[in-house]
């Protein structure tokens, strides 16, 4: 048996023996392909020194493979692959204990919530498990207090055990709900974030773990002493305890999943992490990395990409360089109300779950001698059904539904008459027996078969029975599974169609500052959500019905939103969504749960519109959510599509039917999604209605998650100096407090807008440290040090650093001997101090007036009479409480001035005389004046944000202006194709996929942002029926002669417009009035009134008049084709080309320029779209080679039918024959 050095030895030779091997077989894989004799013989001579190399890696290992299968190794590793099997116990075992002796509870209850949340995540690593393995062994040596009866009797040396182990206890209660902060912080960095900053988490694991080495060994310590042991028994148990700290750590820093060591190898080979974090394209293309094991799979290695892969890059690589340059601690900070949350919620499920354990009417009580599988069945009624089928352990599913349904009609029959006994359903759930009908065979199967494998067990079966609501019988809860989910799923499938109605039609009325963000919500949200709605098979929503399943619907309800209110609406992890919903299948609470997050989003867009401008975090966030939820789905789908294949069933057919159809469009979106299939339906519209959008509307507070822009402005929290501070002497304490100041750059003075930080000790008095933000709204940590010198002279050196990947700033200062300036100088490199910085503690207001340090050098007397004029002269202006017109006018124009300013430096290089001009209005504004600045700024700037557009096919670059979408290559394609408007494209022709686009062809010219799929129903449907009439008025009006000059005079076309608007006005009212009948509440509308409506009032209009040329609204010029008319007034509005072009869009009456139009070049027989005479070969090869195909097969069963007629006859020939 090895020693443990023996041990640590061997496991160091055995990591580099891996990594030998891992750099061979990395070699081998990329040795080149060899294209030549001599690259054969030098990829040969590669390969043999590879394989020699590998060899004596494979001695290493085999040498040392013992070693590594010693019994301390194989603890630690067996201890890891058993832990989720070995907690269940240690937890039995210590809520024994806590009963015994109260004062533990508190760790234990801690540990048993962080369990329950672990056990939620699917995808810990191996670090993590390690850390909860060393958390299990520290609370099991708690167990040991059961040997103990009285927590109060002294041992001993005259004290108690809970005297020697309370406040022990309560610090590990604190530390296991920080170390469960920090595994919940690091799991949801992304995979580049986890490499790079890889040192600093392990650090941070190895703290934890030591902790808890050293908590054990002082739990361990304690007891001894207190059982009468000795101090030398005791070091012996707490030096085996160190031995295997040391294996542990050494064995933690092997566990590197694969994948970050792919991604580890790539870095390297970019020049390792320091050169990586300092290149943003290469940090942007590392972020799109993928590890081999995910290419191809469905796994995702983040929930969000989908969200982040539509944002801008600038955006998306500002957020990873904050996360890459800010430490473990402060992530963890930042993540700590978000984990406290989901530690308060699952506390309060567990406390539930104890106290709430339902014993439904007619139970069986379940004994501990069983006589048979059935005994083990709860309810009354399956265990007589179960005992009579002589089933064993499980059924299979349709026999046992079947079976169930058979029981209780049976029941229900006899109960008629007189039987003797009770019958088993009561007259009052007598209603019920019609939903046990073969017609609901397949959702009652659902309904048990918890993992849709065909079969039922017992615990499925007493897991259903258990989990109806209380009062309801099981024939009751079997209704519900039958008929009453599909009912609810219908419900509130129409509440989310309705909340997304409401959100399109606030989108285009919200606050410029956020239009951009409620925008790419809907894009991102809106058709994952629909196609999941539309895919369900609707349910009439029947009054009587209704009510017998909509308490427990509504209870259901309010359940998840107490669930999401924990956790203040925020998932941030699929761990949280579970912990939200409880157990079960995704389809029990999928659509509530979409309903309940939808509508808080809502909520947030309704604050959007006038009253607040919210986070830019704060509907990307939100959204989230609803990703987690989505990715859930998708999982649940791959999960049911691999086990219909293992049970040979064909997953399109399934599919269709399982869940009512749920995930049917899920698995194929094209059915829902193709234009073509989009043209011929719609989706619900409301009107905008401003009083109804501020009704009720809730407290910002309420709502929103994150800090608005302008929270905190000129309000900021007065900070004072803690109790620590007040016990720190010497030099440090002189700097303790508020410091404001400027940083000098260059020549100007200053350089930046003033700062402002408040100094504490750090928690060994060591140094002082402080957390602020720029007045440009960047967070940084500045720590100051100092040093004494031989003279008695004080040094202070201090490190600012940034997030977001800005360079640090090394400051070396002095403090003035009223100890009320800190100055010198500053830099981004620590022996390179060039630019000088100087901080007060003097009000900012004062500040702002003093002259720059070249001024005090050069007179220092008359920089003092000019500071004391111009402070005075700045505290009367500002303590004045008149406010005139002048002093308003004055700051406006200098603060619009800086704005201009700063605007400009972003996005170019100031001249000299502009950059003193900056200097001057930063130096005359406080902190709080400059953060208002950068806000205004950051308003201007969000309400300036591009809305995603749709790129041209001619010139591939984002449309700019107006778009012409092609209808007939359009519908072609079975996509859209569009072209900007720059003559060049829109009057192209061009080839797309074995089609050629003519400029002859109809276009519908856009002027505004459509979403794409929500609008292609308005936008193709609508004008597809304008075309047809139009075609049908082209050829009336090719039949008729044409007009003399003097006819022409009495051209009735004013005639025809007044007929046309009687038309369109009748079919108006007729929509209205359906509308009013019949609202609409499908994702999908059939009906298509409003589109229909228009379409049936140009056609009747074509009817009455059969001579009508259309008339430019604008200069009442007759036209021929091409013209303009609107699809989106019901009456006729045509514009010719040349107006259109020259006033960029006209408003008349109804019209506005963001209508769309349809260019209507000729009628449709000319637009048909041109297929290349290779794309017609083709076409013509696969109708040859199914004709074939159906020949050979008719051929085939034309040569069975003859057989057969030959066995026929020769059976008939005897028979004759013998007649």
């Amino acid at each position: 048996m090895t020693t443990p050095d023996e041990d640590i030895q061997i496991s160091q030779k055995l990591d580099d023996a891996y990594q030998q091997l891992q750099t061979a077989h990395l070699r081998v894989s990329k040795a080149p392909i060899p294209m030549s004799v001599g690259l054969v013989n030098k990829a040969d001579d590669l390969y043999n020194a590879m394989q020699a190399r590998a060899t004596t890696a494979q001695n290493i290992l085999a040498a040392v493979q013992p070693a590594y299968e010693s019994d301390a190794m194989k603890k630690i590793r067996d201890g890891m692959n058993t832990l989720v099997e070995g907690l269940p116990g240690v937890l039995k075992a210590l809520d024994e204990v806590a009963n015994i002796h109260p004062f533990i509870k508190i760790a234990v209850e801690a540990f048993k919530v962080i369990v329950e949340l672990d056990l939620k995540r699917r995808d810990n690593e191996k670090k993590i498990t390690l850390l909860f393995v060393e958390m299990k062994d520290m609370m099991e040596v708690l167990i040991q207090l059961r040997t103990i009866k009285d927590e109060e009797e002294p041992g001993p040396d005259g004290t108690t055990i809970k005297a020697r182990l309370q406040e022990l206890v309560k610090r590990t209660a604190d530390d296991i709900k920080t170390c469960a902060n920090a595994c919940d912080t690091y799991a949801k960095k992304k995979l580049l974030v986890k490499v790079l900053k890889s040192s600093s988490w392990d650090d941070k694991f190895k703290g934890f773990l030591t902790l808890f080495t050293d908590r054990r060994k002082a739990f361990t310590f304690a007891l001894e002493i207190h059982v009468g042991k000795g101090v030398d028994d005791a070091n012996r148990k707490l030096d085996s305890v160190n031995t295997k700290l040391n294996l542990v750590l050494e064995f933690f820093t092997a566990l590197v999943p694969p994948d970050q060591q792919q991604l580890g190898e790539l870095i390297n080979s970019r020049g390792g992490p320091d050169a990586v974090m300092k290149e943003n394209d290469v940090l942007t293309a590392l972020a799109k990395y993928k590890p081999s094991s995910e290419v191809g799979g469905t796994k995702r290695a983040d929930a969000h990409a989908d969200l982040r892969s539509n944002k801008d890059p600038e955006g998306s690589l500002k957020e990873l360089k904050e996360e890459l340059f800010e430490s473990a601690d402060v992530a963890m900070q930042k993540n700590l109300e978000t984990f406290e949350r989901k530690f308060d919620v699952q506390r309060k499920k567990i406390v539930e779950e104890m106290q709430g354990i339902v014993r439904h009417e007619g139970d069986r009580v379940i004994d501990s001698v069983l006589s048979g599988p059935h005994d083990k069945i709860r309810d009354t009624d399956i265990h007589e059904l179960w005992k009579d089928m002589r089933w064993r352990g499980h059924a299979k599913a349709r026999h046992f539904v079947l079976a169930l349904r058979d029981y209780y009609s049976q029941e229900f029959v006899s109960a008629s008459g007189d039987t003797g006994h009770a019958p088993r359903v009561s007259a009052e759930d007598h209603w019920a027996l019609k939903y046990l009908d073969v017609e609901y065979i397949s959702a009652l199967v659902e309904a048990f078969d918890e993992d849709a494998s065909g079969f039922i067990t017992i615990s499925e079966v007493n897991q259903f029975t258990a989990s109806r609501p209380q009062g309801w019988s099981v024939v009751h809860w079997l209704a519900y599974w039958a008929q009453g989910w599909q009912i609810s799923c219908t419900y509130y499938i129409a509440k989310i169609d309705n909340c997304f109605a409401e959100m399109f039609a606030l989108e285009p009325h919200v606050r410029a500052e956020n239009r951009s963000f409620v925008v790419r919500y809907l894009l991102d949200i809106w058709k994952p959500v629909i196609t999941l709605a539309a895919s369900m098979s609707a349910s009439a929503i029947e009054d009587e019905l209704w009510s017998r399943f909509e308490s427990y619907v509504l209870a259901e309800e309010r359940r998840l939103d107490d669930a999401l209110k924990g956790v203040n609406y925020y998932i941030d992890a699929v761990e949280t969504l579970y912990l939200i919903t409880g157990p079960g299948r995704a389809e029990q609470f999928i659509f509530p749960l979409l309903y309940l997050l939808v509508r808080r989003h809502l909520d947030i867009m309704r604050l959007s519109y006038r009253r607040v401008v919210i986070n830019r975090g704060e509907l990307f966030y939100a959204a989230g959510g609803i990703f987690y939820i989505m990715d859930m789905v998708t999982a649940r789908v791959g999960y049911l599509e691999s086990l219909f294949k293992q049970r040979n069933l064909d997953p399109d057919k399934q599919f269709k039917t399982f869940a009512y159809g749920l995930y049917n469009f899920i698995r194929d979106q094209d059915q829902l999604w193709s234009l073509k299939s989009l043209v011929n339906g719609s989706f619900t519209t409301i009107e905008f209605r401003p009083d109804e959008v501020e009704k009720d509307l809730p407290e910002p507070g309420d709502v929103l998650g994150y800090p608005t822009p302008t929270e905190g402005l000129f309000s900021r929290p007065e900070e004072v100096l803690l109790e620590s501070d007040l016990e720190v002497s010497g030099p440090l304490k002189a700097i303790l407090g508020r410091w404001y100041g400027f940083f000098g750059e260059r020549d100007a003075w200053p350089g930046y807008p003033m700062v402002t930080f408040f100094l504490h000790s750090s928690e060994d008095a060591s140094a002082a440290k402080a957390r602020s933000i720029t007045a440009g709204g960047v967070s940084y940590v500045i720590v100051g040090q100092h040093t004494t010198k031989d003279d008695g002279a004080v040094e202070y050196t201090f490190l600012q650093t940034f997030s977001g990947g800005y360079d640090p700033r090394y400051l070396g200062a002095q403090l003035s001997e009223d100890g009320r300036s800190l100055f010198g100088r500053y830099g981004t490199k620590e022996d390179d101090l060039k630019d000088e910085f100087h901080f007060t503690r003097l009000p900012p207001e004062i500040l702002t007036a003093r002259p720059s340090p070249a001024e005090f050098r050069e007179n220092k007397t008359r920089a003092l009479w000019r500071y004391a004029i111009d402070a005075t002269r700045e505290q009367i202006r500002r303590q004045s409480t008149k406010l005139s017109w002048i002093r308003i006018k004055e700051y406006l124009t200098r603060r619009n001035e800086y704005l201009t300013l700063i605007a400009r430096e972003e996005n170019e290089a100031l001249s000299p005389d502009e950059y003193k001009e900056l200097a001057i209005f930063e130096r005359g504004f406080t902190y709080d004046e400059a953060c208002c600045c950068f806000v205004l700024l950051e308003m201007r700037n969000r309400a300036g944000i591009k809305i995603p557009n749709y790129y041209c096919n001619v010139c591939d670059q984002e449309i700019e202006g107006a778009r012409y979408t092609c209808l007939p290559c359009s519908l072609a394609q079975n996509t859209s194709v569009d072209f900007c408007d720059k003559p060049g494209c829109r009057h192209a022709t061009l080839d797309i996929d074995g089609s050629t686009h003519l400029p002859s062809h109809h276009m519908v010219k856009v002027r505004v942002f459509l979403f794409p799929y929500r609008d292609t129903p308005k936008l193709f449907g609508s004008t597809t029926r304008v075309i047809a009439s139009l075609d049908e008025q082209a050829k009336r009006m090719g039949a008729r002669p044409k007009l003399s000059a003097d006819d022409a005079r009495e051209d009735p076309v004013q005639h025809d417009d007044a007929a046309l608007v009687d038309g369109a006005s009748d079919a108006l009212q007729a929509k209205d009035s359906a509308d009013t009948e019949t609202p609409a509440a499908s994702p999908v509308d059939t009906k298509k009134e409003e589109h229909e409506a228009r379409g049936r009032a140009i056609a009747a209009s074509a009817n009455k008049v059969t001579n009508a040329r259309p008339t430019c609204v604008s200069c009442s010029a007759k036209m021929e084709p091409p013209f303009f008319v609107c699809v989106d007034c019901l009456e006729n509005v045509y514009i010719c080309t040349d107006c259109d072009e020259q006033i960029g869009g006209l408003s008349t009456g109804a019209h506005t320029p963001s209508h769309s139009l349809l260019r209507y070049s000729q009628p449709s027989e000319a637009n048909r779209v041109t297929v290349s005479t290779e794309e017609r070969l083709r076409a013509l090869e696969s109708k040859v080679a199914s004709f074939s195909g159906q020949f050979t097969a008719l051929n085939d069963r034309m040569l069975r039918m003859e057989g057969l007629l030959e066995s026929l006859l020769s059976r008939l020939v005897p028979e004759v024959s013998a007649g």
